[in-house]
């Protein structure tokens, strides 16, 4: 098991949060004020790079002919009422080079969604359709 630590904390400008995990800092904001990304971004953004990093993990344990591996992710949300909204929806594009068949290439995909952590996590609430592009 494993344990992660984040403070957060709200920063003077409106809806800035300032955000520290171990020595770094990193800011969350609105679209509009645009000082870091907003919290949806940053959830689209943790899936991404978790199924990035567990590619990268695979590839190098394996030896795998993959290069170029990179993630796109659509996220969507659905507004309630009342203020309140969830992301409903992620449609994930993933490309890479490899001269893996196509059934490999979706093997080695499934595999590394499998491992990925935080896609694991979030795909049990949220809606993901991930693709090879």
């Amino acid at each position: 098991m494993s344990e992660y630590l984040v403070k957060s904390h709200l920063g003077k400008e409106e809806w800035q949060i300032f955000n520290q995990v171990r020595d770094h800092e990193f800011v969350c904001d609105t679209v509009e004020n645009d000082a870091g990304p907003n919290p949806v971004e940053y959830l689209a953004g943790s899936v991404n790079s978790c199924i990035v990093m567990s590619a990268g993990m695979v590839v190098k344990s394996r030896q795998l002919d993959v290069t170029n591996f990179r993630v796109e992710n659509t996220a969507e949300t659905e507004n309630l009422g009342h203020g309140k909204s969830i992301v409903s929806k992620m449609a994930i594009k993933v490309f890479f080079d490899s001269s893996m068949t196509d059934e490999e290439k979706q093997k080695f995909l499934d595999f590394v969604l499998h491992v990925s952590t935080v896609y694991q996590t979030v795909k049990q609430a949220v809606d993901i359709e991930v693709k090879i592009a």
